[in-house]
């Protein structure tokens, strides 16, 4: 029973360590109970709301239904009340999910296209307010653009959201939580001896919780492994990788062009360097350089690999 604690204590920290982690999500980050939009250096207090579906219930991204949604900016700001706002949804084709940027946005060929909602610049004092009917669900991109009328200048924010979020919360957690317990129990009690032993049963819990430190990730289209040729990853130390990257079928896919960003959505920034493939090594290995981390916590790298066949994207997460 002491150790059965033991594991049990151990799955519920990383239970609650890797959900807090799932849950920080794109540009609208939460102050003082509060969500705050940043336009640059201009900040407005943002709602969403979807009155058929949730009354008065507010939302700062995420959305669980596609219906009727009306987004809400109170400026704090009062430079905001003189300027030109426009705002735009897109669907999200960029490929980056929470990682999109405002250049994602600019790289997009047919924007026009992409555009679900679009509402012209213009001057709204003091409150901006939209309404926008989902007609389905998905990943989206919300654009908010305000323009200085005086100097020229634009500032602009990008938050992407998704329509149909679940918001399971802890409940998966929980429920493979209760079913690695069983297994244990049935373990440690001799009823599985037979396929398992004690040692297989804390390995399999270890797999289990800390899968999303795993050196490889998963497409339809691809599998990345990586390795770090220089040696384990230390905190503020430059270092490289070598991704490797094959089918799901095993072959190897060579003479790919890789690109590679990330950041840390807990904490909604980036990478401190800009990491580049400088060779490509044959047998669909590729040396990615230039790569920092500068904090300790959960990193997510995004791996665009472009073939003629098209471009896929593999996330690699890890916990440092």
């Amino acid at each position: 029973m002491p150790g059965l604690a033991r594991h049990f204590l151990i799955i519920c920290i990383a239970a609650v360590f890797l959900q807090q982690n799932a849950l920080a999500h794109g540009g609208v980050v939460e102050e003082d109970d509060l969500c705050v939009i940043k336009v640059n250096y201009l900040r407005a207090h943002f709602k969403i709301y979807q009155p058929r579906r949730t009354g008065h219930e507010q939302f700062c991204e995420d959305l669980p239904a596609a219906t009727e949604s009306i987004f809400v900016m109170e400026y704090q700001h009062d430079s905001l009340s003189e300027m030109l706002v426009d705002f735009r949804i897109v669907r999200d084709v960029t490929g980056k999910g929470r990682f999109a940027r405002i250049e994602d946005i600019a790289a997009i060929d047919d924007l026009d296209s992409a555009t679900v909602f679009y509402r012209p610049a213009a001057i709204e004092p003091d409150v901006y307010a939209i309404n926008y009917e989902f007609v389905e669900e998905g990943d989206f991109i919300g654009i908010v653009s305000a323009q200085d009328t005086e100097s020229g200048k634009e500032y602009a924010a990008v938050f992407p959201f998704e329509v149909g979020f679940t918001g399971l919360g802890y409940w998966p957690f929980f429920i493979g939580l209760l079913v690695v317990l069983q297994l244990q129990y049935l373990i440690m009690s001799g009823r599985l001896k037979r396929w398992f032993s004690g040692t297989t049963a804390t390995a399999v819990l270890f797999a289990f919780f800390v899968l999303m430190q795993s050196p490889t990730a998963f497409a339809a289209d691809y599998v990345v492994t990586w390795t770090t040729p220089d040696g384990d990853l230390v905190i503020n130390r430059m270092h490289s990788w070598v991704l490797h990257i094959e089918t799901p079928d095993g072959l190897e896919v060579e003479g790919a062009v890789i690109d590679v960003e990330g950041g840390m959505p807990a904490h909604d920034h980036g990478l401190p360097t800009k990491p580049r493939v400088t060779k490509e090594l044959g047998g669909g290995n590729y040396k990615l350089d230039g790569l920092r981390f500068h904090m300790a916590g959960y990193w997510q790298i995004v791996v665009s690999i472009t073939t003629d066949s098209g471009t896929s994207v593999v996330t690699v997460s890890l916990q440092l």
